[in-house]
């Protein structure tokens, strides 16, 4: 179910340690079944990969970290899931205790409930999920982020909807969940590290090649496809789930853009029944 405001996902991270102030920085590094840097694969579960960089730090220093991250849609996306987890250039550091917790603020209410062990998808009264990445140590002087690091420390997984094909999912900073301040900071001040900056992806919903026509997944068509296929131009004209898949032969996106129904044609039957069953060619991929 959609909640009735814009869709947020709250992902927090705090680190232990002890630092002066220096030159550093956080970027996203990467995402998972993605299209030309933009465009989500419908479907599919997604992983955000983040960066940090301590190389400008003073030598021999630790740091306490506390960082939020925002993932959100501001058309109203959905996503089945939310977990973050630190990766092991970050987890394998000198720390006492590594845990992460998930947190929903509830209801409008402002309020976050009791932490959980993963955060959940968009639904009513619960249409913000945070997520607190702890590393605890003694004393800055046995362990925390060092100076000089620059590694990969966080990923954040999620799965979108292919039925939200159209819409948007972002990614930013935040400072609205428990331990979500944007710094970095030891007994002798605070640093702000850089951020990359907020990007938001479209969700398309063919994924990987065309052909997907029943919307079972995966990039290997089965007659069925071919029957819902049929079943649309020449039956019941019921509209598949995915105007991508459907147009097999891309036709729509490649010769008379923009795509849409009437670009599905016996053409596209075709072509999928010669992938099947004659030259076993490879489909185009998704537009």
């Amino acid at each position: 179910m959609k909640a009735l405001g814009p869709v947020s996902v709250i992902v927090c991270l705090m680190l232990i340690a002890g630092s002066a102030l220096a030159q550093t920085s956080i970027s996203l590094e990467g995402t998972t079944y993605v299209r030309d840097d933009s465009v989500l694969a419908g479907g599919s579960t997604h992983t955000f990969t983040f960066r940090y960089r301590a190389t400008g730090a003073p030598a021999s220093r630790n740091y306490l970290t506390a960082n939020g991250f925002r993932v959100f849609s501001p058309d109203g996306a959905d996503w089945v899931s939310v977990q973050g987890s630190a990766l092991q250039p970050f987890s394998g550091l000198r720390w006492a205790h590594v845990f992460v917790n998930h947190f929903n603020l509830t209801g409008g209410s402002g309020r976050y409930g009791m932490p959980l062990l993963a955060g959940g998808g968009n639904e009513t009264g619960r249409d913000t999920v945070a997520i607190l990445l702890a590393g605890i140590t003694a004393k800055p002087s046995l362990g925390g982020l060092p100076s000089g690091f620059d590694d990969l420390a966080l990923e954040i997984k999620f799965q979108s909807r292919r039925e939200d094909a159209g819409l948007h999912i972002c990614i930013d900073t935040c400072q609205g969940a428990p331990g979500a301040a944007w710094e970095w900071a030891n007994p002798d001040g605070l640093l702000k590290p850089t951020w990359s900056g907020k990007r938001c992806f479209v969700i398309n919903c063919c994924s990987g090649l065309t052909g997907d026509v029943n919307g079972v997944g995966g990039d290997e068509p089965t007659i069925s496809d071919v029957v819902t296929l049929v079943d649309y131009l020449f039956v019941s004209r019921n509209q598949p789930d995915c105007l991508g898949e459907a147009d097999v032969n891309t036709s729509g996106t490649l010769l008379s853009p923009p795509l849409d129904w009437r670009d599905v044609t016996i053409s596209d039957v075709a072509l999928l029944v010669s992938h099947l069953f004659v030259n076993h060619e490879p489909l185009p991929g998704c537009p």
